[in-house]
Formats: C-alpha cells, sequence, structure tokens
C-alpha cells in the first residue's frame, strides 16, 4: 500500500470501518464514470485542464490539512449575511428556501409517508440559513447546526433569533463530525458536498445514513457540472462534481436515492435560478439496507 494510501485510509473523523484505498477509489470511480456523458476529466474554474478524477484525488485532495485549511480561511473571511453564504446571490435565497420546503413536504406526503419533521441537521451551515428558513418554519422540535467556522457560527444565535433555543451548535468540519446513531430524520447537506475529498465524502455519506431515525432521509442539494466530471475552485478549495460523479460517491457510501428533483422543477419561475447558475438537484437518500430489508419484509407478508 502506498504512503498515499496510508493516509487517505486513516483519515477522517469517524469509527466506521471502511477498507477501500484511495487506489481503489478513484478506480471504481473512473471505471463507473468512464461511460458517463462528462467522463472522468475535470477543469478548474478557470476553465484550464485539471487532468483526471485521479489527479484531482492525488493532486490535491491527498494533503487534507491544506485542502481542508484554505477553505477554512475562505469562510472564516466571509461575510456573516446571507449573501455572505450566497456567494453574492442572496436574491436566490427566498426560491431556493422555498424550494427545499416543498421537496420536504412531498416527501412526507409521497414517497416517505413516514419522515417526521422532528430532528434536523444542518451541515456546512454558515449562519444557519436553512435552518431558520426551512427547518424551524416547519416546526422540528430541534435543530442542530454543524460549520467548521467559529466565526460564522458565533454568529448562528442572533441570525436565527428567538427560536436558537432549539438549536444546537457544532463548530466542526463535516470531515470530523460523527453524531450518535438513530439521531437524525433530515440531515441536510447543501452547497457544501464540495469540501469534501472523495474519500471524506464517502466516509461521511456512511456515517450520516448510520445516525438516521426511522423513515429519516439525508438531502444532498448541490450544484452539479454538466460538461465535465468535475470543477476545482483553486480559491475555496472545493469541487463542484458532476451528477453522475456525485452518485458514484453515494452508491459506494452505500446509499441510494428515494427521491430526485430540480431547483424549480414543480415551482415554476418563482423557484427557478438564472440559467448562468450551475444545475441544482435535491436527492434524498437512504441506506441500501433499508430498501432491503423492507422488500424482504413485503416477501414475508406475501407469504
Amino acid at each position: 500500500m502506498s504512503s498515499e494510501d496510508q493516509a487517505e485510509e486513516s483519515g477522517g473523523g469517524g469509527s466506521e470501518q471502511f477498507n477501500m484505498t484511495m487506489t481503489s477509489l478513484i478506480q471504481r470511480l473512473e471505471t463507473t464514470l468512464s461511460s458517463s456523458p462528462t467522463g472522468i476529466e475535470g477543469i478548474d474554474s478557470e476553465d484550464d485542464r485539471v487532468g483526471t478524477i485521479g489527479s484531482l484525488n492525488r493532486d490535491y485532495m491527498t494533503n487534507r490539512q491544506g485542502w481542508y485549511g484554505a477553505a477554512l480561511e475562505y469562510w472564516d473571511d466571509t461575510e456573516a449575511t446571507v449573501d455572505g453564504m450566497l456567494g453574492g446571490f442572496a436574491q436566490l435565497s427566498p426560491s431556493d428556501l422555498a424550494a427545499s420546503q416543498r421537496f420536504l413536504r412531498y416527501l412526507q406526503d409521497t414517497t416517505r409517508p413516514d419522515l417526521r419533521f422532528e430532528v434536523s441537521c444542518e451541515c456546512g451551515a454558515g449562519i444557519g440559513r436553512l435552518t431558520k428558513g426551512v427547518f424551524l418554519p416547519l416546526n422540528f422540535a430541534r435543530c442542530d447546526i454543524v460549520e467548521v467556522s467559529a466565526e460564522l457560527i458565533s454568529q448562528s444565535p442572533d441570525y436565527i433569533g428567538d427560536l436558537a433555543s432549539r438549536c444546537r451548535f457544532y463548530c466542526t468540519g463535516l470531515q470530523d463530525f460523527v453524531p450518535k446513531p438513530n439521531t437524525y430524520d433530515v440531515i441536510w447537506v447543501q452547497w457544501c458536498i464540495g469540501y469534501l475529498t472523495d474519500m471524506d465524502c464517502v466516509k461521511f455519506l456512511m456515517r450520516m445514513g448510520a445516525c438516521l431515525r426511522k423513515g429519516g432521509v439525508v438531502v444532498i442539494k448541490d450544484n452539479t457540472c454538466e460538461n465535465d466530471a468535475f470543477v476545482l475552485d483553486r480559491e475555496d478549495s472545493s469541487v463542484t462534481r458532476s451528477l453522475d460523479y456525485l452518485l458514484a460517491l453515494v452508491d459506494i457510501a452505500g446509499l441510494r436515492v428515494v427521491c430526485q428533483k430540480m431547483q424549480g422543477e414543480d415551482g415554476g419561475e418563482i423557484e427557478s435560478f438564472p440559467a448562468n447558475i450551475f444545475p441544482v438537484p435535491m436527492m434524498a437518500l437512504e441506506p441500501k439496507q433499508n430498501k432491503e430489508s423492507k422488500e424482504g419484509q413485503v416477501g414475508k407478508e406475501e407469504n
């Protein structure tokens, strides 16, 4: 095993067993995505070629301290406002929040009737924009807010206001976030999955799947690129992945999609983003074993 494999295999904050080396992960991703329309090669935000998914991992993501340190420095210097959280696109927030509420209600009304609106977790939360605009209006009883920047999360109680008493605040990176099993009904991961390395992303999703309550879901809502496998942002040390790339990581983590919609799909022009914005899917995920156990139960009932 190479030193890079050893570093990645032991990296991250989690107690789950995950024996795939970085080399094996790259091979699986590139094999899966070789037939994808976006392929396995990516660019940076200046349109310069970066190379393959393997190059992204080996040349940029192997140095975890540098990768996460650059992101933390970026967010520590970001204004603790909605405009700061959305990179100067505060005007998108009302549409975004409305679509996210609609998505959760749709889940509960259709594919996920046992989903409870009781305990939520907003990952990469910044100042808690989603907690204030989605979970508390849906009357979640407890809302956990997870954010790596102490500068941002310290402003969260004042931003949320009186209902901050229903929140708990955790200042930690997602790569080190290890909640207890059977904790959350909804884990929401929006515009932050790209700050995780591929290896840490898989481990993170495994941990999140393991801490869901019965009927709970992990929701990923994020930008996706359409013409390349990924777009690397060197400024804030993040990567925008293609939808196929993201789904491959979800699959490796042992999760499956139970519902998927695009931002603005049901809300019309009111909830649609401008055409120059990356496509933003919303995906509700559950552990694959949940589906297997449900199918097994159906088989028993039929017999």
